[in-house]
């Protein structure tokens, strides 16, 4: 996984230095998320994607990386980056508060807004 953090960092980097700024911040209302453990890491889905009672990991399936093991429905502060009218976008992560959201964002994405 760390390799994976490491490769999105770089990626990130070189979308700041070439101002791709059509990437735009988006943190959710505290809402309900499935935190999904699959062979790839750890995902993030709405549980309005899923539903609320979901009957085996094939449910999850279509949306994730890897292989479902487990699954946990929690609250929180959706986080990414999307371009708006495109389909690109971040993946998702969940935050307790929306401040560490928008932390999270800054740290691993930088502020394009303070670069230019």
């Amino acid at each position: 996984m760390p390799e994976l953090e490491q490769a999105l960092r770089e990626v990130f980097s070189i979308f700041r230095r070439c101002k791709l700024s059509f990437m735009q911040k988006q943190i959710t209302a505290r809402k309900s998320w499935w935190e999904v453990e699959t062979t790839e890491g750890t995902e993030f889905l709405p549980v309005d994607l899923i539903g609320e009672n979901p009957a085996d990991s094939d449910a999850f399936q279509p949306y994730c990386e890897g292989m479902v093991q487990t699954w946990e429905k929690i609250q929180g502060y959706g986080a990414r980056l999307s371009a708006p009218g495109y389909l690109d976008c971040t993946p998702w992560s969940v935050f307790e508060t929306e401040e560490e959201a928008e932390q999270y964002l800054d740290e691993t994405y930088g502020d394009e807004e303070e670069s230019e």
